[in-house]
């Protein structure tokens, strides 16, 4: 793998190394490929990043708490971070774009608008809870799909290219960081499943969060992009 990139604006600045970060997970959708590993404080830092849970610690607040306390969500006290991804791949699959016939395109096209229309609102959600919160805010760009039949990996990489316009937007109005996961998760060893990623592609995925919240300052008012 790569060391992780950034493009930095002029004159952004750096926390200090040496601080102790705790990253909120706005949705769970980096969990799942760690779904039989213990979750226990510490004990999953180290399953993610072996060796650096004295340096960071993750929470996680998924989606649907999100959606249940609206305005009333309280973030841990002593968040510094928001990492925020929710996975659009499976509202991709359900919206039927991926198996609908030619004659039936633009009735997929409606329903696969609607599906972002939904995930667009979700992600603003999240965003305005981590503002509240004041906390340094990283929005995850979706990784592309990993299909062996290439007219599906088309279709469904065309498909989460209206997911990613919308995250791309809201990360550049809330003037957040974008981790673009497109470009980290680029190997087929990157995943399990075609839609989900390997512990190796998790692990590089927090790499580059692990990077980028040493990078980030706090009172940035620009979108950076990492991968």
């Amino acid at each position: 793998m790569n060391p992780p990139s950034s493009h930095k604006p002029p004159g952004a600045s750096s926390h200090r190394r040496g601080s102790f970060r705790h990253v909120v997970l706005l949705g769970d959708a980096l969990l799942e490929a760690y779904t039989g590993i213990d979750q226990t404080p510490g004990k999953f830092e180290n399953a993610v990043l072996p060796g650096t849970q004295n340096q960071w610690k993750l929470s996680v607040v998924s989606a649907a708490e999100v959606e249940r306390a609206g305005s009333t969500l309280a973030l841990p006290r002593d968040a510094t971070h928001a990492m925020i991804f929710i996975e659009g791949n499976h509202a991709i699959e359900q919206s039927g774009l991926l198996d609908s016939r030619s004659d039936a395109g633009d009735q997929a096209l409606e329903q696969l608008s609607l599906a972002a229309d939904e995930f667009e609102r979700t992600l603003e959600r999240m965003i305005q809870a981590a503002q509240a919160a004041r906390l340094v805010i990283m929005v995850c760009a979706m990784f592309q799909p990993n299909y062996k039949d290439p007219v599906r990996q088309r279709a469904a990489c065309a498909a989460l290219a209206v997911f990613n316009d919308r995250v791309t937007k809201r990360a550049a109005a809330a003037h957040a960081a974008l981790i673009d996961l497109r470009l980290t998760c680029n190997e087929p060893g990157d995943y399990d499943k075609p839609t989900l990623l390997s512990r190796g592609g998790v692990q590089k995925v927090a790499n580059v969060i692990r990077f980028a919240m040493f990078e980030l300052d706090a009172g940035a008012r620009r979108s950076e992009v990492f991968y």
